[in-house]
């Protein structure tokens, strides 16, 4: 993308004597100047809109808006600089945009690609980062493709302000699933209270309601719709240290009660890596995602590989049988007894191998006196006859 710096008009003329063809040229180019300032504002604005539409829960005719805008802002863009074939690996992903999880689009994306090729540029900003083509360029990566056609928009200069508005401006939030939605409810966190770890938010969430729940004191039900105020005076009242409120605050100002969050939202942070893909690149529901990461290795007394193997079990069955959480809690309920009770689970088999390791080990080179040979010749008889 060429760089639209601009130019100090004042410095410029400085030292230029200052003739009527001078002044002129200086007012031709305040006036460009201001047209690019324009070109430049709407260009943002129509950014922020695109981002807050993005995730409202849209009818057919918000998803259209949405469509008209983006087609809006490709157009002017590729009318103002045109497009370029840019590098596939060059391309990054906007880690602000709350919306991680890509399914059936990308799949759909990658026979368009095929058949029709490639039909609108994607959107960059400057540094090479997506602003609108997520689909396009996932399923470029797919196809094996080395550019795409982009065109490139500046990039808003408050991100961390633009994501708390996209977010805030989804008031059901129905594109979000709750691992995407808790992991940016964390960033919007971090990003307002500097030098919050990430891992903290949800812990201090749950430290605060647990002890509350200790003291008999509650946040109240409705305490995330209330004005602001009257937040403030009920977290002043709990006697909260400043961080914890601090915290409370930020979920209560995005409408947000902090006692779902900690029930219902954050638990998808827990989720094993393997179950994280299974929802995101699978469409694995949340909800079934959290009963399967019920089954560990710990509990079951199993090999991690073996974990891993039974989990992707579980999110095959939930997927190709589309089983209910009901039913997905009676199938890991029924793995657990399989595992924990069977004679013949692998608990079984880890023993075996730990003896069968010992046996192993044990050097008889030293051992000179028959009686104690014999002793031992007897032992190992009468444990083969244990195991016929």
């Amino acid at each position: 993308m060429v760089k639209r710096n601009r130019i100090d008009v004042d410095a410029f003329f400085a030292e230029v004597d200052q003739t009527q063809e001078v002044y002129n040229l200086r007012e031709r180019i305040e006036t460009l100047e201001e047209k690019l300032d324009q070109t430049v504002s709407r260009e943002q604005e129509l950014v922020a809109e695109i981002e807050q539409l993005r995730l409202h829960p849209m009818n057919q005719q918000e998803s259209q808006q949405l469509q008209h805008q983006l087609n809006t802002l490709r157009e002017h863009l590729k009318e103002s600089q045109g497009s370029v074939q840019y590098p596939v690996s060059k391309i990054s992903q906007n880690q602000n945009q709350p919306r991680k999880t890509f399914t059936e689009e990308v799949e759909s994306m990658v026979l368009s690609l095929q058949t029709e090729g490639q039909l609108d540029p994607i959107i960059l900003f400057e540094d090479g980062m997506l602003f609108d083509g997520e689909c396009r360029w996932r399923a470029a990566q797919v196809l094996g493709w080395e550019t795409l056609e982009a065109v490139f928009t500046f990039k808003p200069e408050d991100a961390k302000t633009l994501r708390r508005k996209a977010y805030l401006t989804s008031l059901h939030r129905r594109g979000l699933n709750a691992l995407d939605k808790a992991e940016t409810l964390v960033a919007i966190a971090c990003d307002e209270i500097s030098g919050l770890p990430p891992e903290e938010v949800p812990r201090i969430v749950n430290r605060v309601l647990t002890r509350l729940k200790r003291k008999q004191r509650t946040l109240g039900d409705r305490l995330h719709l209330q004005p602001r105020e009257q937040q403030q005076i009920v977290l002043a009242q709990l006697e909260l240290e400043p961080v914890e409120a601090q915290v409370i605050a930020v979920f209560l100002g995005l409408q947000e009660h902090p006692v779902s969050l900690n029930r219902n939202i954050f638990p998808a942070l827990n989720l094993t890596p393997d179950l994280k893909s299974a929802v995101r690149e699978k469409a694995l529901g949340c909800a079934q995602a959290l009963i399967l990461n019920r089954l560990s290795a710990k509990e079951l007394g199993i090999l991690d590989k073996q974990i891993l193997k039974l989990r992707e079990q579980g999110v095959q069955k939930v997927l190709n049988e589309n089983l209910s959480t009901a039913a997905t809690q009676q199938w890991v309920a029924q793995q657990k007894a399989d595992y924990l009770k069977s004679p013949t689970s692998n608990v079984r088999d880890k023993q075996v191998e730990r003896l069968l390791t010992i046996v192993q080990e044990v050097d008889l080179s030293n051992v000179s006196l028959p009686e104690q040979r014999q002793e031992l010749k007897q032992a190992l008889e009468t444990l083969l006859k244990q195991l016929q």
